[in-house]
């Protein structure tokens, strides 16, 4: 990989404390459908859970990126961060005093709503911050970077959540979790010099009108969000898992299960580069994207655990690739004053695509079985994928500006 980026060290800062944060926050992801699952053994209200979150994920990206354009970025960071650890440990407290039963499906489903407010509002800031502490030609080197950020702590917190939860303790995979908001808390305020944002609009309607406005203003954007959106929608099918590893005979798989996917994505950000300096970023996408569907199929028709990892992994390899080029295609194309509301908007894409997934997903499987269901469900989404490309042509041949910095001639002039 190429580390250049974290030499800068208010980067540094806020890539180190949003990689403590999300580690933790990972535990959190496996702990709250497996306590749901474990309240109700209902795949139906499992797969809800991704509706519940998100509504206000879809609020929070709105109205928060508005506000990321408009005030204080890191200040904004702070007060989620903050949010955020008060409420999963009062999840921990909760279970720790209800053992060996866990709270209601009511609770479950506020607390996950509320989290989903709190992300909602903190990612766009966060997308927004980055850029500003970096150079534009460093931008594929930082999304690298973060996606290894993210597969490491998909990779690392599902297995240690696992641990704990197979025993008894899923009430110290929340616990841990707010602690791992305190540590980026201190790391986000070290941060020395936060670049203030050039013409910010001013908090209103108007401008989320605005930000909506200029995104669907260009094609190249609207690519990245619907191919992803459709490859999710169809093949999302993480809130399944603790179903899955009861089918395949044991829970320990759980942790396995949910790690799968980011162990591929961690693969691929070390053997990327490469492909890094091809600039048909489009078409890398969608032929990501659908790589992603292909596997997914090929993990519903699995027969045996290790068939279905494999397939997970290659999955991860693929979703990977394709975030790293959505996420380069956003920062080196955005304009400063856009960025907070473009991220929500991201934020948006990212997080509907996969929460829609498995709500079908869930009821689908009820139905059909749950592997079958994932595979008929995944061969829509190739589909899906494909009269994407076809319908958005300047997205699949977008090639990416030349972000070479500029470097002074040092010839010696010649006089006339």
């Amino acid at each position: 990989m190429d580390l250049s980026p974290l030499k800068r060290r208010d980067f540094r800062l806020l890539y180190i404390g949003q990689f403590v944060s999300f580690f933790g926050s990972t535990m959190s992801y496996v702990a709250m459908p497996y306590i749901l699952y474990q309240s109700t053994k209902s795949t139906i209200l499992t797969g809800l859970l991704g509706v519940i979150q998100l509504v206000p994920s879809v609020v929070g990206g709105l109205f928060g990126g508005a506000l990321a354009d408009s005030i204080d970025r890191r200040k904004l960071i702070v007060i989620c961060e903050i949010g955020m650890a008060l409420i999963v440990l009062a999840m921990g407290i909760a279970i720790s005093v209800l053992k060996p039963g866990y709270p209601s499906a009511g609770w479950i489903l506020l607390a996950a709503a509320l989290l989903a407010i709190f992300n909602g509002f903190h990612r766009p800031a966060l997308e927004a911050l980055t850029p500003r502490l970096v150079e534009k030609h460093e931008m594929p080197a930082v999304g690298v970077l973060s996606s290894f950020r993210g597969n490491v702590g998909m990779i690392g917190g599902p297995a240690v959540a696992g641990i704990l939860i197979s025993a008894g303790g899923a009430d110290l995979a929340f616990f841990l979790d707010a602690i791992t908001f305190v540590i980026c808390v201190v790391a986000i305020l070290m941060i020395r010099h936060i670049p203030k944002v050039e013409n910010a609009a001013k908090f209103s309607i108007q401008s989320v009108r605005e930000g909506f406005r200029y995104a669907m203003g260009r094609q190249e954007l609207v690519g990245t969000y619907a191919v992803d959106i459709v490859a999710m929608t169809f093949s999302m099918p993480n809130l399944l898992f603790p179903a899955v590893a009861d089918a395949f005979g044991s829970p320990v798989y759980l942790g396995w299960l949910h790690s799968g996917i980011s162990l591929g994505a961690l693969i691929a950000t070390l053997t990327c580069r490469p492909l890094l300096k091809n600039p048909r970023h489009g078409l890398i996408i969608v032929i990501a994207a659908a790589v992603w569907s292909l596997a997914m199929i090929g993990f519903g028709l699995a027969w045996s655990f290790p068939v279905a990892m494999a397939f997970l992994i290659l999955a991860g390899y693929a979703d990977m690739v394709s975030a790293v080029f959505r996420m380069t295609i956003w920062n080196q194309t955005i304009p400063d004053e856009y960025r907070g509301r473009l991220a929500g908007i991201e934020m948006i894409s990212y997080l509907s695509g996969p929460m829609l997934g498995n709500t079908q997903l869930g009821f689908l499987s009820s139905a059909l079985g749950i592997q079958r269901a994932i595979a008929i469900s995944s061969f829509l989404g190739f589909g899906g994928v494909l009269a994407c490309a076809k319908a958005l042509p300047k997205f699949i041949y977008y090639r990416a500006p030349d972000t070479t910095p500029m470097v002074p001639d040092s010839s010696p002039e010649v006089s006339s």
